[in-house]
């Protein structure tokens, strides 16, 4: 859609509001009234002219660069006009009598998958190329290097698609072709100039005399100091109309930067007692049903364009499945902080997976271990993966493990984790080692035992501490494969692991695993991919470690078979 110089893009989505309100969030709602409030002001004023070129400018320059849009250039949606519009749009006199801006700093909060990252990158190029300001110093920040890629890197092709754009400027790359910067060199009246781009993340102390006429906060909720935000705020001091923006979704837990600066802004929505700041908060209105898909609708503004109600019904399952799924959707998918660091899996999930008496004789049945070694005067766990079917011919998994614990100091032991050790090893759970240190000739020779009752197919391990044991399974002739602790490793293993649960597909005779899942608390990267963290775990999560590891094998042998074929397995085992 082309600008038109005489529209008020701010006003079209602002009546739009008003004539249809139940079909916005109440933050929304409120950000309108303030519009209306502040058009009727004297002492600041609306240009159309600049709202307009800000919007045209990143029509004209911005192009798709992912998915079915690719190459196509930006088309904003009316939602977008009206933050972009107002804040370009509304002007003042400062205290020198100067005309500028009126806002300075921008909170836009939005899920996921609503196009935050072709805003940021609007305003990133209208910043370097199009705001007019001479010598300007542009910033894209985030909580590390890797998520200021995700804005830096849609800005830089922004740039080498442009002719007119590229023509004058340089690219900085650094490891792997990430983007660390850009400078955009150009004369005006006989003047030379440069306007800069740079990425900054953690290194607060090159803020100090940086002089930003622009900064990017992408991801705010994921920005855990305050540091390097107030560091630049105070930095703009200088400048004649500087822009703070902030773009991010929901976070987690109560500490980080986007939850204190989110609580201002709510604020700022409620009182309007703020010029500088504009406010756009696409979140539910109290006492919302999260499953209510009219409210989905509702704070996701890019509902039928890059969000679709198909993606939504399939994150909505998930999020069923477990608290932490549920987390994830609230906070993800609509705009809801929640607390942090709870556990992964909760009771419901887990206490059913304990099923002694439907484990069956698993004699002679092909298994994968995994082995989390822990420290020599902790906790070590073998588990027995078997991946087999149930009645119905449908895949399923039963664990059995083995722990292994120094005797030395077991009272202590049993009190700290709560856990009844010497009960649990005349039931066969736990073997425990004499003294205070994990005995590895005693895990080895049972492992050798393992290989006479079972056909095991190998053995997966965190390379942490395991090395000298892993060579003498090696010995035995077993192919060892390590299993490192990452989220882009292990994502699938826990999702898959939830699932099974969900279906009721994974059973154990261990009550110490029950207890171990039971701790687990997961991390997650920045592409939402997520591992268990034995650091952020408050308690043992040794055996779910050690099941997680033989699951990385055992994920890729769950297949139903029919019942044709399970009538041929049946006859085969009793001929």
């Amino acid at each position: 859609m082309e600008i038109d110089a005489e529209t008020n893009y701010a006003e079209i989505y602002a009546k739009l509001v008003r004539r249809y309100p139940k079909r916005y969030p109440m933050t929304i709602r409120k950000a309108v009234k303030r519009y209306f409030k502040w058009k009727k002001r004297k002492d600041i004023w609306w240009d159309n002219y600049k709202a307009n070129e800000a919007l045209d400018f990143m029509q004209t320059f911005v192009r798709h660069v992912k998915g079915t849009l690719a190459g196509k250039l930006l088309e904003l949606e009316p939602w977008e006009m009206f933050g972009f519009a107002q804040l370009y749009g509304w002007q003042h006199h400062n205290d020198k009598g100067e005309t500028c801006r009126v806002i300075s700093e921008v909170y836009w909060q939005v899920p996921k998958k609503n196009g935050k990252t072709l805003i940021g990158t609007g305003a990133l190029a209208y910043a370097m190329y199009g705001d007019d300001e001479l010598g300007a110093n542009v910033y894209c920040c985030a909580s590390d290097f890797d998520q200021a890629q995700y804005a830096a890197g849609p800005f830089a092709l922004t740039i080498q698609n442009s002719e007119e754009l590229y023509a004058n400027t340089q690219i900085f790359k650094g490891k792997g072709g990430s983007v660390t910067g850009a400078a955009y060199r150009y004369d005006l009246e006989g003047i030379n100039y440069i306007n800069e781009f740079k990425v900054m993340t953690k290194n607060t102390g090159k803020i100090e005399g940086s002089n930003p006429s622009f900064v990017l906060n992408d991801e705010l909720h994921t920005q855990k100091n305050m540091e390097q935000y107030d560091n630049f705020k105070s930095a703009m001091a200088d400048r004649l109309q500087p822009i703070m923006f902030n773009i991010s979704t929901a976070g987690k837990g109560s500490s980080s930067v986007g939850m204190r600066v989110y609580k201002e802004s709510k604020a700022i929505l409620e009182q309007d007692n703020d010029d500088s700041r504009l406010v756009l908060i696409y979140e539910p209105n109290r006492g919302y049903d999260y499953a209510d898909r009219k409210v989905w609708k509702m704070v996701n503004p890019n509902i039928g364009i890059s969000v679709t109600m198909e993606f939504l019904e399939k994150e909505f399952k998930s999020a069923e499945r477990s608290e932490h799924g549920k987390g994830e959707f609230l906070s993800k998918h609509l705009d809801v902080f929640v607390n942090g660091a709870d556990n992964y899996f909760t009771r419901d999930q887990v206490e059913p997976i304990l099923q002694p008496g439907k484990m069956g004789d698993l004699s002679h049945m092909p298994c994968w271990l995994g082995v989390d070694l822990s420290k020599t005067t902790d906790l070590t766990c073998i588990s027995l993966n078997f991946p087999t079917q149930m009645e119905d011919g449908r895949a399923m998994l039963k664990v059995k493990q083995r722990y292994f614990l120094p005797f030395e100091n077991v009272d202590f032991r049993e009190q700290e984790d709560n856990v009844p050790y010497r009960q649990l090893a005349e039931q066969g759970f736990v073997e425990f080692c004499e003294g205070r240190m994990i005995d590895q000739d005693q895990v080895l020779e049972y492992v050798r035992g393992l290989m006479e009752e079972y056909e095991i197919q190998g053995i997966n391990y965190d390379p942490a501490m395991a090395q000298h044991l892993v060579e003498m399974f090696e010995n035995l002739g077993l192919e060892c494969v390590e299993v490192r602790q990452y989220p882009t490793v292990l994502n699938d293993v826990v999702r898959d692991t939830e699932r099974l649960m969900y279906e009721k597909r994974l059973i154990t005779d261990n009550p110490l695993l029950v207890y171990c899942l039971l701790n687990v608390v997961a991390i997650e990267n920045i592409n939402g991919m997520i591992a268990p963290s034995k650091r952020q775990s408050t308690h043992k999560i040794d055996g779910a470690a050690a099941f997680f590891d033989a699951h990385k094998s055992t994920v890729d042998q769950m297949s139903d078979v029919t019942a044709d074929e399970m009538n041929d397995y049946v006859n085969d085992l009793y001929k």
